[in-house]
């Protein structure tokens, strides 16, 4: 999977789980996660070991957004567990 685009050296980068979300993420989620972040425009680097995908991988973002990210994928978690909800009702 690698990494995105570097970002500028003067932007502090965090872990998403410095926000408080519990994530170990295969590749597929990384990149959902990822691609749902940078939709909202927040910069995403991924950080993983794609020759042993068995391991997790961490999503750092600039730390002045990630207040914002965490809402973000708090809020798409919900979403996705409603929509289950609501299909298993139906």
């Amino acid at each position: 999977m690698g990494t995105s685009n570097t970002p500028s050296p003067d932007i502090q980068m965090v872990p998403l789980t410095e926000g408080g979300l519990e994530l170990e993420m295969s590749e597929m989620e990384c990149l959902s996660v990822r691609t749902l972040l940078e939709a909202n425009g927040i910069e995403v680097i991924v950080q993983g070991a794609s020759q042993m995908p068995n391991l997790p991988y961490e999503i750092l973002v600039p730390a002045s957004q990630l207040e914002a990210a965490v809402r973000i994928v708090t809020e798409a978690r919900a979403d996705g567990a409603a929509a289950v909800d609501e299909s298993s009702a139906g």
